[in-house]
């Protein structure tokens, strides 16, 4: 018997052992399933990644699905209400009295008209794209000026319509406060007002004393006189409106050094939040400009349209057109505007003081100089930078970065004949005469067409009387009548001379109360890290 029951024991402590290690083994196959299974979880490209993938996929349509909702209302909305016309072939319209945004060359699949929601949850603007123009494209009384946005060849760029208008200066001098300039809209490519008001072109002998009809400027009897801006003109064309830039160059590489370089291999893109443009040679960036109408461009062109698009680099009279505009009751005195909820007087441009140079920023307040940190484009007071105190607007015309424009000053006792820099060293890259005349044929291309740039009396200085008194009328030097090296709001006024023979606009981040929508400058149009520039495109 006992043996008996010793192997009975001895079987019940064998099973007994077999149980405990199925136990571990089991416990040992659990964890690891467990690890497995949590593995499949939060690994990379686990449940959790993948759920995460699957929402940003769904919010993704959604926000698509919304967006094409919108854009269909908005084409809906365009059809049913006449109180403003969606015609796009820049004609006069009687009913909203000016010349209508002119898109009717521009490739129709690479084309989109934007609007802004504002959403209030997350305090900012939110862009809505439509393939043709709503009826609320517009409204110039409030300071939404007509935008477009082109998207060829993986690139974008947003433009601002600019309508054909005249304009009369306030009786105003000295470095004081911003004016309010008097613009009314003119009918077509004519001197008609939009409401029948006679106007004249700064050339027309009537508006100067001595009847030269030169670009000098107006005197005290022509101050009561409407003149078609100048800007209009360009060459033996009259045009309906041009289209600005909406924000600083930047290009296909914003990445590289100073945001692009001084190459030409590089293509333009117009757009926020990204680093401008700079450190390129005044011809590099005219070629630039000129390559957006070609292949591989930001416009996107067809055998039917590559004619009659130009884009170029901004002429100076150019940035007159714009700051004109923008001081208007259309511009910043618009009822609309974000500057008027400041109690600022001036109602002016807040400066882009964004020491990265990131375009369409905005400091925190008006004047702010060099900072790391600023309001983007899209918020309320990123708004404050804009031309109209509104999204709608122009950005980076007030700080940011100096923006180069094709306005040179004339070879010594020449009338016709632009000086293209300094010396071998310090020039823009065309081919043309130095300041002391010698020749010089090592640039990178010749000068263009004179009717792509604006071209100044010669002189030796830079400041007072003499060389303001080189300024023409249109391009808010002379006109702002400046003393002691600022003009209005105290912005920078120095004019070109024979040794810094280029126009440049608008100031710098650094430069706080001195830059501005008004200031300019001269350089030699060699590379500078702080100068960038901007395209203007015309439908011909």
């Amino acid at each position: 018997m006992k043996k008996y029951n010793y192997k009975i024991d001895r079987k019940k402590e064998k099973e007994k052992g077999i149980t405990l290690v199925a136990l571990v083994i089991t416990v040992v196959v659990m964890l690891i399933l467990a690890g497995v299974a949590i593995a499949a979880v939060v690994d990379g490209d686990g449940l959790f990644s993948r759920a995460r993938e699957a929402a940003d996929i769904y919010e993704n349509a959604a926000q698509d699905e919304q967006d094409k909702i919108q854009s269909m209302i908005n084409e809906i909305d365009g059809y049913l209400n006449n109180s403003q016309s969606t015609v796009t072939d820049g004609s006069f319209d009687s009913t909203v009295g000016l010349n209508t945004p002119d898109t009717s060359a521009l490739p129709t699949d690479t084309t989109k008209y934007v609007t802004w929601n504002y959403d209030e949850e997350n305090s900012v603007y939110e862009e809505v794209l439509s393939d043709t123009a709503p009826n609320s494209w517009y409204d110039y009384n409030n300071g939404q000026w007509a935008n477009i946005k082109t998207t060829a060849n993986g690139l974008e760029a947003y433009w601002v319509w600019i309508p054909r208008f005249a304009y009369k200066m306030p009786n105003t001098t000295g470095n004081g406060d911003e004016k309010e300039i008097e613009v009314i809209f003119v009918k077509n490519n004519s001197k008609e007002g939009a409401n029948g008001e006679t106007c004249y072109y700064a050339t027309d002998t009537e508006i100067t004393t001595d009847g030269s009809g030169l670009y000098v400027n107006k005197t005290a009897d022509a101050l009561d006189k409407w003149i078609v801006h100048p800007a209009f003109t360009f060459g033996d064309d009259q045009l309906n409106g041009i289209w600005v830039a909406k924000y600083e160059a930047s290009s296909s590489n914003p990445d590289a050094e100073y945001g692009g370089g001084n190459v030409s291999n590089l293509q333009v893109q117009v757009k926020p939040d990204v680093v401008s443009w700079r450190n390129i040679q005044v011809a590099n960036s005219f070629t630039v400009c000129e390559n957006m109408t070609k292949a591989g461009g930001a416009i996107g062109t067809t055998s039917e349209n590559n004619n009659v698009i130009d884009t170029h680099m901004m002429k100076n009279m150019e940035w007159g057109v714009v700051a004109a505009l923008s001081q208007s009751q259309y511009g910043v005195f618009n009822p609309e505007s974000a500057t008027s909820e400041t109690g600022d007087s001036t109602f002016k441009v807040w400066n882009n003081p964004n020491s990265n140079y990131i375009t369409g920023s905005a400091g925190d307040t008006a004047d702010a100089a060099d900072q790391a940190s600023t309001n983007s484009y899209n918020t309320v007071t990123g708004t404050k930078a804009s031309t109209t105190g509104t999204i709608y607007g122009i950005y980076d015309m007030t700080g940011g970065s100096w923006e180069r424009v094709m306005g040179l000053i004339a070879v010594d006792g020449s009338t016709n004949e632009p000086i293209v820099g300094d010396n071998d060293t310090y020039n823009t890259g065309f081919n043309g005469k130095f300041s002391d005349g010698t020749e010089s044929t090592t640039g990178t291309r010749d000068l263009p067409n004179s009717k792509y740039y604006d071209l100044y009396v010669y002189g030796t200085t830079f400041n007072g009387q003499e060389a303001y008194n080189r300024g023409k009328i249109g391009d808010l030097t002379r006109e702002l009548n400046p003393t002691g090296g600022n003009t209005w709001n105290n912005d920078w006024a120095s004019f070109v001379n024979s040794t810094n023979p280029v126009f440049h606009r608008s100031g710098r981040c650094t430069d706080g109360t001195n830059s501005g929508m008004f200031a300019y400058s001269l350089s030699n149009g060699s590379m500078s890290y702080f100068c960038s520039f901007r395209p203007v495109l015309v439908l011909l």
